[in-house]
């Protein structure tokens, strides 16, 4: 489609959704006021713009019109952007000048008791749209050659199963194991469930499948030194283990499957201490090595080293399943041995459940303590452990006999593989294991493309579901080697280098090394490394470094558009405060997403502007919405350590920490800026975040800004 670029027409569509969006946002009213915007020159509605018709009437309306710029206003971009990028794209027009506007998740959902409000708020949300769209531009994606061949990182039994897979598929594979031998924890493992097969023969037959495939070359006793280059093209360092020899590789993409290790909870409950407290994982070797001695009574603690309120604060999940497929076991070995497990909530998903059922056929005791008043284990002369435990539904301590304490404790992420992250670059989460893309749309992706993760790296599972994740990373690190070129994503950095000081301020602060000096010094940007994190452009003191699509421009334009329609307030007249959040796209804006499919209201004073990172959230953008007139400013990341980017929310902070220092100088008080940090889970907790500050900046009154004085 032929357009003339200094001629905008816009063309705006809103979805009814049904009843989703039309049953609170008037969206007739929305679509006549989307008429009256700068350089909207079509505005309509249909009941699902998602639909065959829906999409129709967009390229109906993109030829009859001749439009150069789209705007859908419905649901998430999260899951529909990509839809209507596309048939953009059909239509002749360039996706990167389609603009996604939230009014479900966002204000019919979460604002459902409060009709008019959610009608202005859509209203508002479009205005915003249609002043970036104003500045968007077309974008051309570069394409990238793909090495057929793949790294795998870790053998064990996710790894094993990875590498079999790309190698049946075609694509040479390396397998790289720290170890001497292939098998990681499958090889300490006794009886695996639901099937109680042997797992030393579920190992040997993936070993032996490895080793006899000619298209997997193993590397044993080998550790990943260095990963330089981007996806199809990884230039991999590796190094035999305890040596100087080093082996160079090039491969197109790369799995990480580097397992986990098993807590050793020492000085704990008497472990090390007594030879008859063992963890879950030393019990099943004294099961395979049949080194057990027939116990009379045996207590497994649940939990040991894990919900903690600091450190290791997750659940581990599969405890609880090994804790019943070990007690079952016990059981049949010796009919009457006692079992008794301490639990503080039992996690039987699935298919386990039925374990559990087993478990209470079989006489299998279980107490709920408080962790609060966790258990207490006293070692005796005679090799008796009892153990003093307080009976949450007795009300009362209770002492129980023993001679066999287990411990059921959570998979930690071992030292290698903290120290593969920053070789990578890619995060860890707040539980110190492998943190991907996105939970629900990219569960085997990390942010930097070509990379993939599975297994117990990525976090507890058992090795059921390690071998399942496995074969998906296995099938998404396929799909680019199996195409041989793909396209990358076009929003990168660029540098102005008329304006650029060459202060280095980008260079420093980009950590997946995409800005790199060129021979007079200025900045250039190798495209593949770049994640589109825009760090850097929020780094540089002179606006040189931009992002694409989320350029300087294009975001004061979307601020001074929210406040362009809200009119001053006179000097100690109430008014609804109004709030600016910058919502990171991974974390803090998939959790407003998930309060508004949970339906978690909160109030309708909120307008969330979606930023790639928390990171790239300037200072020119937050004193431009207070000066426009925003009453309150928040910006909401991921937790830290959870960064998709890795450290683009730590940047961020300290972003703000100075800011607040500074805002007094412009008669802004403090308490009305603020970072706050939720997971794309915690839907609940961003609402409660903007409810809380809302109310804060309730209290506070209006921006001073905005306030006219005596004769204005």
């Amino acid at each position: 489609m032929e357009t003339n670029e200094e001629e905008l027409r816009i063309g705006v569509f809103v979805c009814h959704c049904g009843f989703n969006i039309g049953g609170v946002i008037d969206v007739p009213a929305v679509a006549e006021y989307a008429k009256t915007l700068p350089n909207v020159v079509c505005a309509e509605q249909d009941l699902y713009m998602c639909s065959s018709a829906g999409l129709n009437l967009i390229k109906e309306c993109m030829e009859k019109h001749n439009l150069n710029r789209v705007i859908v206003a419905s649901c998430t971009p999260a899951t529909h952007e990509p839809l209507f990028r596309k048939t953009c794209e059909e239509a002749g027009l360039n996706k990167y000048l389609f603009e996604m506007v939230n009014i479900r998740e966002h204000s019919s959902w979460v604002h459902m008791h409060y009709p008019k409000e959610a009608t202005e708020k859509a209203k508002d949300l479009i205005r915003m749209a249609v002043a970036k769209a104003t500045y968007l531009e077309p974008q051309i994606e570069p394409e990238l050659e793909i090495n057929p061949s793949a790294l795998v990182i870790g053998g064990g039994i996710a790894g094993m199963t990875a590498a079999m897979s790309l190698a049946r598929q075609g694509f040479t594979v390396h397998l790289a194991e720290k170890e001497a031998e292939l098998g990681g924890m499958l090889r300490y493992l006794h009886k695996l469930q639901p099937t109680e097969r042997d797992a030393s023969e579920v190992l040997r037959e993936a070993v032996i499948a490895v080793k006899a495939n000619t298209s997997i070359h193993l590397h044993v006793s080998t550790l990943v030194k260095e990963i330089d280059g981007f996806i199809g093209n990884f230039n991999v360092m590796l190094q035999k283990g305890g040596s100087s020899e080093l082996e160079q590789i090039n491969v197109g993409t790369i799995i990480v499957a580097t397992g986990a290790d098993v807590f050793k909870p020492v000085e704990m409950y008497g472990y090390k201490e007594n030879e008859n407290v063992v963890t879950q994982l030393e019990l099943e070797q004294l099961l395979k090595k049949g080194e057990l001695k027939e116990p009379e009574k045996i207590i497994m603690i649940q939990c040991v080293g894990a919900r903690e309120k600091t450190g290791r604060t997750y659940c581990s999940r599969i405890c609880c399943m090994v804790a019943l497929n070990n007690a079952l076991l016990l059981k049949k070995l010796y009919p009457d041995v006692e079992i008794n497990i301490l639990f503080r909530d039992l996690q039987t998903y699935g298919e386990y459940e039925d374990f559990y059922r087993e478990a209470r056929l079989n006489f299998i005791n279980f107490i709920r303590y408080d962790p609060d008043r966790p258990p207490k284990v006293t070692s005796q002369p005679d090799g008796k452990l009892p153990v003093t435990v307080y009976d949450a539904y007795l009300g009362a301590d209770i002492e129980l006999s023993s001679d066999l304490v287990v411990l059921s404790t959570p998979l930690v992420q071992h030292e290698e593989g903290r120290k593969l992250s920053p070789v990578l670059r890619v995060p860890l989460g707040a539980d110190g294991f492998f943190f991907e893309a996105h939970p629900k749309l990219r569960p085997v992706d990390f942010m930097s493309d070509g990379i993939y993760v599975c297994g117990t790296a990525h976090g507890p599972k058992d090795v059921t579901e390690s071998i399942t994740q496995a074969y998906a990373a296995a099938s998404r690190a396929g799909i680019p080697m199996a195409l041989g070129k793909i396209k990358a994503g076009a929003i990168k950095a660029t540098v102005d280098k008329e304006i650029c000081v060459n202060c280095d301020a980008c260079e420093v602060s980009c950590i997946f090394n995409a800005v790199e000096a060129e021979p007079f010094g200025l900045p250039s940007i190798i495209e593949a490394n770049c994640k589109g994190c825009g760090v850097c452009a929020a780094e540089c003191p002179m606006g040189a470094m931009q992002l694409v699509h989320f350029t300087d421009e294009q975001i004061v334009a979307t601020i001074e558009a929210l406040f362009k329609t809200k009119k001053p307030v006179n000097s100690g007249e109430s008014l609804e405060p109004l709030v600016l959040c910058f919502a990171c796209q991974w974390c803090s804006y998939g959790a407003a997403d998930l309060a508004g499919v949970s339906r978690i209201q909160y109030p309708p004073n909120v307008r969330i502007l979606r930023v790639p990172c928390s990171g790239r959230v300037d200072v020119l953008h937050v004193l431009k919405a207070f000066q426009s007139g925003a009453d309150g400013v928040i910006i909401t990341g991921c937790h830290i350590g959870d960064c998709h980017y890795i450290d683009g929310n730590v940047k961020a902070k300290d972003r703000v920490d100075i800011l607040k220092k500074s805002l007094g100088v412009l008669s802004i008080d403090p308490e009305r800026f603020e970072m706050d940090f939720a997971s794309s889970s915690e839907g609940q907790r961003f609402a409660t975040m903007m409810t809380d500050f809302v109310e804060k900046i309730r209290r506070l009154g209006p921006n001073p800004l905005r306030v006219k004085k005596g004769g204005d």
